[in-house]
């Protein structure tokens, strides 16, 4: 039977983060957290964490999704017993009962129809539409999945090398999944895997300062973080340099869909003068090829207005 281990990054948690990894561990062969730099003092969550059971490990500074992932894979794979498959997390998923065996089905059924899997996702992600190819022996290949609740085979991971830790947060699973399907990899579909994971804050729209309703009802889009804008827009053009000339399209529709976003939320979210800010500083890094956590002279805010 095949071994999986979860690996969980962590950035200030909050008491949620136990109920998940309780529902992690009934599913999966060992658990692997990394706390990536918090500022608030994690200890007492990860002492109870480990306490259940898991495997803590501790960043000495806010190093990114992609290096506190990288982490938990090298110790997971330099354990005794080194697993088939990696399951990587964020700390607000939770998952349904019999996920991780879904994935498992999923990929175990690609392989026996000679498909050549790069990674396993759900088939859906509440809040979030699941993005499909096509299919491929029997086999429902997916389009880019998100980095939460994926499945990999560990092999992928030896072969390919983990994630691409300069990007910092932002297009980490885009990369890996372009460095897949370079190498003629696939991301499959479970399709009776379903996820609950958080995308976005709502923000309520307004327009020159009135709310909007929509058939009576108050009208919500979703927005990331202020300061995620920076990353979002800086790592889609360094990916694009990357990768833009095999992958054309791809990058195009990306472009396409991350400006419609930034003119929606521009348009009907508050704060909107730091989000272009932080957008117009990615642009510019991202043109000039810095890569990494954000540096100081690129990170100074505006006052906030609406």
């Amino acid at each position: 039977m095949s071994s999986t281990a979860a690996i969980v990054s962590l950035y200030n948690p909050s008491e949620d983060v136990l109920a998940n990894a309780a529902a992690l561990l009934k599913q999966v062969n060992s658990v692997v957290v990394v706390d990536d730099g918090s500022p608030n003092d994690p200890t007492r969550i990860l002492n109870e964490l480990a306490g259940m059971g898991c495997n803590v490990e501790r960043l000495a500074e806010n190093s990114g999704i992609a290096a506190a992932l990288n982490a938990g894979i090298s110790v997971a794979l330099s354990g005794a017993a080194k697993p088939d498959y990696i399951l990587t997390m964020d700390q607000d998923s939770l998952l349904d009962d019999g996920y991780v065996a879904a994935l498992l089905s999923a990929a175990t059924a690609a392989f026996a129809a000679n498909v050549r899997v790069g990674m396993v996702a759900p088939g859906s992600v509440r809040g979030l539409p699941v993005r499909r190819g096509p299919v491929m022996n029997g086999i429902q290949l997916g389009g880019e999945p998100i980095q939460s609740g994926l499945l990999v085979p560990v092999p992928v991971i030896e072969r390919l090398g983990m994630f691409q830790s300069s990007l910092f947060i932002d297009g980490v699973d885009s990369e890996f999944y372009l460095r897949c399907a370079a190498d003629g990899l696939c991301a499959v579909i479970a399709p009776d895997a379903a996820l609950n994971h958080t995308l976005g804050s709502p923000a309520r729209a307004t327009l020159f300062g009135r709310e909007l309703s929509f058939a009576g009802h108050p009208l919500n889009i979703r927005t990331a973080a202020d300061w995620r804008y920076y990353y979002l827009f800086r790592n889609r053009i360094l990916l694009s340099r990357q990768y833009g000339r095999r992958f054309l399209l791809w990058t195009v529709k990306g472009f396409m869909a991350d400006y419609r976003h930034l003119a929606i939320v521009t348009l009907f979210a508050p704060h909107r003068r730091v989000r272009l800010h932080n957008a117009l500083r990615g642009v510019i890094d991202g043109l000039r090829g810095v890569s990494g956590p954000r540096r100081a002279a690129s990170a100074i805010r505006p006052r906030i207005r609406k």
